[in-house]
């Protein structure tokens, strides 16, 4: 049969079975028509290999490839995720609810007029504010002492896991071994109550070891002894112009057992408190705000939020008692000058009586004086009102300057009344400012008295415009780590990172993807583009431990779309032997793994399935193991040969493949160039390429040794094997140059191990399909 270099494409809309063809016969220059069976259609097509646009089905290839790293990957982070989540520190949140009532108090009802001096309630926003504020956090952190942190020196990552899952819950833990006893195991308990130390120790760990009977020793950050006490007394020791003071309250742990404490300075305390702690209003206008905090120690994060919450409250009640106290304060100041002034008008008015004798006043002299006693009253209180406000607030401000008017208009209208006084009688005119006097002294000293025994009422009973809702209970969950979701975030990442490694290790190892670059770059032709098998992969994990069993793919499944990459070789094969000199065809690559030994194996398989005896000689005398894939031992072959132990009949076996025979390394010599180099390997060459339709020699690697220039220049034809992805373009350049330098008949490339992606193999930009359609 003749045919053309390129087949012409025909795709059959009525395909059911569609494989990959790659383009051959590209260098024999072959214009000759095909003729095609009747059920066979070959179909090639070419995808633009210059194209910007994403090829999807490149990226998938990638994650295909490497979706053993991807799974490590992902695993690896995945079981990070789950070691993180049972071995970190658990934190637990605990909260209160306070209400913040917006309403006059009971001491604001209780004044009345002067409610207006006691201020307004504060906005929530306000009270917030408050709650977060040094006059609560300060106090809070000294009755907690929460500026000195203790904790044991656990054994780094076991010691601390081990007193959370298996110390017991009463008592002292025991060692997992007898020479980590000095390590705290769980079950250690140091209280102190209090703790004074050097500035310079602020903030720096001191370490505590504990000692026989109670007795203790006490380092300083420079890890030198400084102090020794016993549990109970207090203890200090002078460090200079400063004093180091501790109180011990309670000490239980194994001697020489240590445990780590920090002093903090108020200012760092603050900042750690402030920043476990979450104040927020609940709801809009709610009035309703919510504290909250995170901590490691569920009990001590309990008592905090609710010293805040108890702290917060009983300012506010004091902040309003205050208040009224401020206020009884100026009535119970001024309530003797009234009483005073009181008596003195009444007596002045009641020795005027007696001197005048009875003085009658008219009904209209007694309506003057009812006004001006009220006016007087008035004013005296505007003047007592103003004396309080200056003790708070300058002249100039609006509540001063509202009622200095008030006094001025009232002042004008007592003005009007005193001048219609002045045209009465002289004895009506003096009662009736005696009357007057008396009258308003009276009233002033009843109603600031009234007053006064208000605000003693409402003082004790002060409750202020604050409530606790709900105060904080100890949490038994913790809230962070979330062990589900600390699991489900290292699995998501663990598969983004492994992915991400995929591709990174693809930009870097910089292999030949693409078959048309080795074209367009090297001038050889790729007579095969190979598919990635995975019935291969699982006959390669047989094959160092091969016994007896037929490894070769072609044996497995002669259907296997490498199989029928191999048999379109072959045709190619039948046309570029035509010009050769012989029939012997070397096949090598330019390093080792890229599959050669597949391709010879598989490749003379193909090769006898036609109906030609085929030869393959194992020439990789180094680390050749052809013999592993037809279950045969090693036995005698090419070096037993060379050295005369043999003759060409005793180096040949058959194998269980009709037609294929084969010839084994033998034995591994020490010089396997200078055997090659032979004569007579040369000479079993040339007596076998007359008993045989094709030799094909597996020879070493170009880059590797020279072995493969040595075979190469006694067959008619080599073929070099690159596999996709593995072989950066300047590797294959500098192997082809060596070959052509050797004078070797190179005469093209098979891509091997190309990833398959759906029905295209997208390692490559080319897209070479052929079917099989039912004959009609």
């Amino acid at each position: 049969h003749q045919f053309p270099a390129f087949p012409r494409i025909d795709y059959d809309p009525g395909s059911w079975w569609q494989l990959r063809l790659e383009p051959f016969m590209a260098s024999t220059g072959n214009q000759n028509s095909m003729k095609q069976t009747p059920d066979v259609h070959y179909a090639v097509g070419a995808v633009d290999a210059g194209g910007d646009d994403v090829d999807l089905g490149e990226y998938l290839a990638v994650l295909s490839e490497s979706k053993g790293l991807i799974f490590t990957v992902a695993l690896m982070v995945g079981m990070l995720g789950v070691v993180y989540a049972f071995m970190a520190r658990p934190i637990y949140a605990v909260d209160a609810l306070i209400q913040i009532e917006q309403s006059k108090s009971s001491v604001d009802s209780a004044l009345g007029d002067f409610a207006e001096m006691l201020g307004t309630p504060s906005p929530t926003e306000a009270e917030m504010q408050i709650i977060t504020s040094r006059l609560v956090l300060a106090k809070t952190i000294e009755n907690l002492q929460l500026d000195i942190t203790v904790e044991p020196a656990y054994l780094p990552v076991i010691g601390r896991n081990w007193a959370r899952y298996l110390a017991p819950e009463e008592g002292l833990a025991s060692p997992p071994v007898e020479f980590l006893a000095n390590f705290p195991w769980g079950g250690e308990v140091l209280k102190i109550q209090s703790l004074k130390v050097p500035i310079s120790y602020y903030n720096n760990k001191l370490k505590l070891v504990a000692g026989e009977d109670g007795h203790y020793t006490l380092f300083d950050p420079d890890k030198n002894p400084v102090l020794t006490g016993v549990v109970g007394q207090p203890a200090e020791v002078r460090i200079g112009r400063e004093t180091l003071r501790i109180f011990v309250a309670d000490l239980q742990a194994r001697p020489n057992v240590s445990f780590k404490i920090v002093k903090q300075d108020e200012l760092s305390a603050l900042k750690d408190l402030e920043d476990a702690l979450k104040v927020a209003e609940q709801g809009k206008l709610s009035g309703v705000v919510g504290v909250a905090y995170s901590g490691y120690d569920p009990e001590l994060a309990t008592r905090t939020v609710n010293e805040i919450a108890d702290l917060y409250l009983r300012q506010n009640v004091e902040r309003k008692s205050a208040e009224a106290e401020q206020t009884l304060a100026f009535l119970n100041k001024q309530l003797p000058m009234l009483k005073q002034n009181m008596d003195s008008a009444i007596a002045t008015l009641n020795a005027y009586r007696i001197k005048a004798g009875s003085v009658d006043l008219q009904k209209e002299t007694l309506d003057v004086l009812d006004q001006s006693v009220t006016l007087q009253s008035d004013i005296v209180k505007l003047r007592q009102k103003r004396d309080e406000l200056t003790q708070r607030f300058t002249a100039s401000h609006p509540q001063v300057v509202a009622i200095d008017a008030q006094i001025s208009r009232l002042s004008n209208v007592l003005k009007d009344i005193d001048r219609k006084v002045q045209v009465l009688p002289d004895a009506q005119k003096e009662i009736l400012q005696l009357e007057r006097d008396a009258k308003v002294a009276t009233d002033l000293y009843i109603t600031l008295l009234n007053n006064a025994q208000q605000l003693q009422v409402a003082k004790a009973g002060t409750v202020g415009n604050v409530r606790i809702i709900d105060h904080a209970v100890v949490p038994i969950q913790q809230d962070k780590p979330k062990v589900p979701l600390v699991i489900a975030v290292a699995v998501v990442l663990g598969m983004f990172l492994g992915v991400v490694s995929a591709f990174v290790r693809h930009a870097l190892r910089g292999g030949v993807e693409d078959p048309d670059l080795i074209e367009k770059g090297l001038g050889l032709p790729v007579y095969a583009t190979i598919p990635h098998s995975k019935l291969q992969d699982k006959l390669s994990r047989k094959l160092h431990n091969n016994s007896g069993l037929n490894l070769i793919l072609f044996s497995q499944d002669k259907d296997d779309l490498a199989i029928e990459s191999l048999r379109s070789l072959r045709t190619t094969l039948h046309f570029v032997l035509m010009e050769a000199k012989n029939n012997v065809i070397m096949v090598t690559g330019p390093s080792p793994g890229l599959g050669k030994s597949f391709v010879s194996m598989n490749l003379g398989a193909v090769l006898a399935s036609a109906g030609r005896r085929t030869l393959i000689i194992d020439a990789d005398l180094r680390r050749g193991h052809l013999h592993e894939y037809t279950g045969l031992p090693r036995g005698q072959g090419v070096s037993d040969l060379v050295s005369g132990q043999v003759d060409v009949y005793g180096a040949i076996r058959p194998t269980l493949v009709q037609n294929l025979d084969i010839m084994s390394t033998g034995a591994v010599p020490p010089n396997p160039s200078e055997l090659l180099l032979h004569e007579k390997f040369a000479q079993m060459i040339g007596e076998v390429s007359k008993q045989y339709d094709h030799v094909l020699i597996d020879s070493p690697p170009v880059l590797a040794v020279t072995d493969a220039a040595v075979v190469g220049r006694l067959a008619g034809a080599s073929l070099l094997v690159v596999k996709a992805g593995a072989n950066p373009m300047r590797e294959i350049e500098v192997s082809v140059k060596r070959l052509r330098q050797a004078g070797i008949n190179l005469r093209g490339v098979l891509f091997n191990n190309v990833t398959k992606i759906g029905s295209r193999y997208g390692a490559g930009k080319y897209v070479y399909q052929y079917a099989y359609t039912k004959s009609k």
